[in-house]
């Protein structure tokens, strides 16, 4: 008897002391949650809980509350990260357009810098030209001016024996003038 009493005693207080699971719900936390993005579960007092995940970290309401808002910030701070290197791209690309416009620009400069050069060529050999013609006109005309010269000097050399010849012929004609006379 003393074995039904304790038996009974074991039993009853066992009962006492063991959870209603009548009135709670078992909620079964699969392994899956372990990969889970999102919220969390929102554990309920009085309920339980069957963990399948290795681990679990549990967080009071203004832990849960505080990394939320750390998270949204984060995410902010990334939709303007990703806003900055959007901007940073497209003025990358706006700014490689622009070199390969200047690239061209200067192909289309250096092209006309050898046409200018060509033709500055062309009007340097037409110069030469004119400046080689030029200087040989000049010496023809200084040619010129030399036998000109020279022929003046001749006509005066000349002039100057024609009038003193006159002279002469003068003088010897007033003196045969004067002697028959």
């Amino acid at each position: 008897m003393k074995n039904l009493l304790l038996f009974l005693l074991t039993l009853t207080v066992s009962f006492s002391y063991s959870q209603d699971t009548t009135s709670s719900k078992i909620i079964e936390i699969p392994e899956s949650y372990a990969d889970r993005q999102g919220e969390p579960f929102l554990v309920k007092r009085d309920s339980l809980y069957v963990f399948r995940t290795p681990d679990i970290y549990l967080v009071n309401k203004k832990t849960f509350l505080a990394f939320k808002n750390v998270f949204t910030s984060t995410l902010d701070q990334d939709k303007m990260t990703q806003s900055l290197i959007e901007k940073y791209s497209q003025t990358l690309s706006r700014n490689i357009d622009l070199e390969r416009k200047l690239k061209i620009n200067f192909k289309a400069s250096d092209s006309l810098d050898l046409q200018v050069y060509k033709r500055t060529q062309e009007t340097l050999a037409n110069t030469q030209r004119a400046l080689d013609y030029t200087i040989n006109s000049l010496e023809k005309a200084s040619n010129s001016l030399e036998i000109v010269e020279k022929n003046t000097k001749r006509q005066r050399r000349k002039s100057a024996f024609e009038k003193i010849l006159f002279a002469i012929g003068g003088i010897g004609i007033g003196v045969i003038v004067g002697v028959t006379l």
